[in-house]
């Protein structure tokens, strides 16, 4: 059945639901008649799933897993750019210069996203989904690595433990600077701490139309591991699915 999200519906002013399809589609008139209630519900599950009842996908998420290799501790060329690396406490004091620049980084990160690739989503979810996000993982204390050069932030990585292995939240670089192995640098000094931790796999996701992640992620040796297709049913327009 639907489930009530009081985050979603707190941060975004209506009534959000996530109805999670994982087994065959049963109730449905249940499943309607509780619809009715929101305003918005996720819809996720496997793809013949989704499809089957008549949603309209806006997304695909992929789930990745890495088993950390002995290559990945010690990755070649690492010091012969002027790309620095620096573990920022993102809960500490910042300058403004790095507030707006992370600012900006974290909405580009996100620039996938299902919050912003839904057109009918016009109240701004998607800026206060990532700002809140941020805020989040200031207020729990996530690592923060940043990449500098001369001093200006190009881009940064945001990982914490999860489930017995490391889990990154957000990851992005500047869009001027993609291409030039900051990414891969950030990712690098993620695996290493990861590692040195006593963890020996890191885990994170993104969105299958995202084809410069996922290639990225392809090459840097990640394994795709689930992947969930995701529809927003709004049960009050009239072109919503008639579900049986």
């Amino acid at each position: 059945m639907i489930q009530f999200l009081p985050f979603d519906t707190a941060l975004f002013g209506y009534r959000v639901g996530k109805l999670q399809l994982d087994k065959a589609i049963a109730r449905m008139e249940a499943i309607k008649d509780q619809a009715s209630n929101f305003d918005l519900i996720y819809v996720m599950g496997k793809p013949g799933l989704v499809r089957m009842g008549g949603w309209s996908p806006i997304s695909t998420r992929v789930d990745w897993v890495k088993i950390i290799q002995k290559t990945d501790l010690y990755p070649a060329d690492e010091d012969r750019d002027e790309i620095q690396l620096f573990e920022r406490e993102a809960s500490g004091a910042l300058s403004l210069a790095d507030q707006e620049q992370l600012r900006e980084l974290v909405l580009s990160s996100g620039q996938w996203s299902r919050f912003r690739q839904d057109p009918l989503l016009a109240n701004q979810e998607y800026e206060k989904l990532y700002s809140t996000w941020w805020e989040t993982i200031k207020s729990q204390k996530h690592r923060v690595i940043v990449a500098r050069k001369a001093g200006e932030l190009l881009g940064f990585i945001t990982f914490r433990l999860l489930q017995g292995r490391g889990y990154v939240d957000l990851f992005a670089v500047k869009g001027s600077e993609q291409g030039k192995g900051i990414g891969r640098k950030l990712m690098n000094r993620v695996l290493q701490e990861v590692h040195a931790l006593g963890f020996a796999q890191i885990g994170l996701s993104t969105q299958k139309a995202n084809n410069r992640a996922m290639n990225f992620y392809k090459s840097a040796g990640f394994q795709p591991v689930k992947e969930t297709l995701i529809a927003h049913w709004r049960p009050g327009l009239k072109n919503s699915p008639d579900i049986h």
